[in-house]
């Protein structure tokens, strides 16, 4: 017989924290595994009839009925299932279900709630002491007939400064959800712009229509709606996007290494792919560089040469082997790391002779494979700066004095998405996103011109924020006003 395999559990979202009641969203059910019953069923009746019980098994649990309708109720499939619209269930249904009532396989059936003293930290599980029978132990059912699970700490139960839930199955625990302080949600939170758009338009969950992910991917749209906002350049009247105050962000988390003049962006989140995004650059404490066009940086490296190691150099050495020597002189200076190396000739494309054993001009120090080796520029502390393509080049290589210096960058962000209800928004003006979720809600609802009126609200709070926000210019540390020439 196969071993049936365990479905893996949804991450639960706490909803909100008021008081000493939280209230915890239901998983997605909307691409469960459904049917309808083809004739009703009474209460503890141990016969379902079907339209299909294709994907329904033995020991399968279900709710009959709508969330968030009174008489929904979850039970389980009592005995092997012959494809066909016969179920065989326990006699556990309290209410009678009606024929068209929908029948969904649930894999999420109960939720544990836990306190923590820091966020992130160990969790200690807070058992129901409030007398509340359940078939999971330690554990609060879903409340499968209402909008939510709502749980009340009682006045025994430990009071902590976090709280977290995780889904079960009765074996399985799910992933933990985010931790939430007890004071609740904070203002500029995901769930918190949902509830007053919910209260705009006089709704309330569903799990069809208006349902939780579907209300947190609408919330993510108005964000990026607004990162994407366009306006009219006064000086040219062509369209641009509108950079936000709140993007801005600095990095030091990228070092220079000596020799070095390279180094990859790729490991910031920028708003854009290219040098738009970079509003400043500094070496350290360093005064901020001067921003150049790439081209301007290759006539930077004119008549100057690179190449790397392919063999370890030490000191003593009378020659030197690298990738490449076809764009250097036929004799002159090389310089890698703090040496100063004199050369006077080439062997083959990959060699370098006559370099003294000792002295002026010698290797004085071990270089290993791949250091680079440049002709034509000695490593010095850089001031000018290009990107393209990702990658930030100084127009020299760095000196040893600056060896693992930060780069401080100063540029505009890509914000992070919204894909939880604890989630927060770096938007400054996020009391307009909930007319975006309105106005999404409204068009579900099938009302075409509140929709319409509310997304109108939306997007002229857009404009005039930007009419008011203020960011700093690329690579000056003055600020405009935007809309004025």
């Amino acid at each position: 017989m196969a071993t049936k395999l365990s479905k893996v559990l949804q991450k639960p979202t706490i909803i909100s924290i008021i008081g000493s009641t939280i209230k915890i969203g239901h998983p997605d059910i909307s691409k469960n595994p459904t049917t309808q019953l083809s004739a009703s069923i009474a209460a503890s009746g141990t016969t379902m009839t079907v339209v299909d019980n294709n994907r329904f098994e033995d020991d399968d649990w279900f709710i009959a009925g709508n969330i968030g309708v009174g008489e929904t109720e979850e039970c389980d499939v009592n005995g092997a299932v012959t494809r066909g619209t016969s179920m065989t269930v326990t006699n556990s249904l309290k209410f009678d279900h009606e024929i068209n009532a929908p029948i969904t396989k649930i894999y999420e059936r109960g939720i544990k709630i836990y306190g923590a003293a820091t966020d992130g930290g160990a969790g200690t599980l807070i058992a129901s002491v409030d007398a509340i029978t359940t078939p999971i132990a330690d554990a609060v059912m879903i409340q499968w007939n209402r909008q939510y699970t709502e749980y009340t700490i009682q006045s025994t139960d430990t009071a902590y400064a976090y709280y977290f839930v995780k889904f079960t199955d009765g074996t399985t625990d799910s992933s933990a959800s985010d931790y939430i302080l007890s004071s609740g949600l904070a203002a500029n939170s995901v769930m918190s712009m949902i509830e007053e758009a919910l209260h705009l338009t006089n709704t309330e969950f569903d799990d069809v229509n208006i349902t939780l992910p579907r209300c947190i991917k609408w919330t993510n749209e108005a964000q990026t709606a607004i990162t994407q906002f366009m306006y009219q350049d006064p000086q040219n009247a062509l369209y641009k996007h509108k950079d936000w105050e709140f993007e801005v962000t600095k990095a030091s988390t990228i070092a220079v290494s000596e020799n070095e003049n390279e180094f990859s962006l790729s490991s910031l989140s920028m708003k854009y792919d290219n040098d738009k995004a970079v509003i400043s650059v500094r070496l350290g404490k360093q005064g901020a560089m001067e921003k150049i066009t790439p081209q301007e940086m290759d006539d930077e490296y004119d008549d100057k040469a690179r190449t790397e190691l392919s063999v370890q150099a030490t000191a003593g050495d009378t020659t030197l082997t690298v990738d490449s020597n076809v764009q250097f002189d036929d004799s002159g200076t090389l310089y890698i790391e703090e040496d100063v190396i004199t050369y006077t000739g080439k062997s083959s494309t990959t060699g370098f002779t006559g370099v003294p054993a000792s002295g002026t001009g010698a290797i004085t120090a071990t270089h290993a494979i791949d250091s680079p080796v440049w002709q034509g520029v000695e490593p010095g502390l850089p001031t000018k700066y290009s990107i393209f393509d990702g990658t930030l080049t100084l127009n020299m290589p760095v000196d040893s004095d600056y060896d693992g210096y930060p780069l401080d960058i100063k540029y505009f962000n890509t914000l992070t998405a919204l894909t939880e209800a604890s989630d927060t928004t770096a938007v400054s003006f996020y009391n307009i996103m909930p007319l975006y979720v309105a106005a999404k809600i409204e068009q579900r609802k099938g009302n075409t011109d509140q929709s319409l009126l509310y997304m109108q609200q939306f997007e002229k709070g857009v404009l005039n924020n930007a009419i008011g926000d203020e960011v700093p210019t690329i690579d000056v540390e003055e600020y405009y006003k935007f809309g004025e020439p």
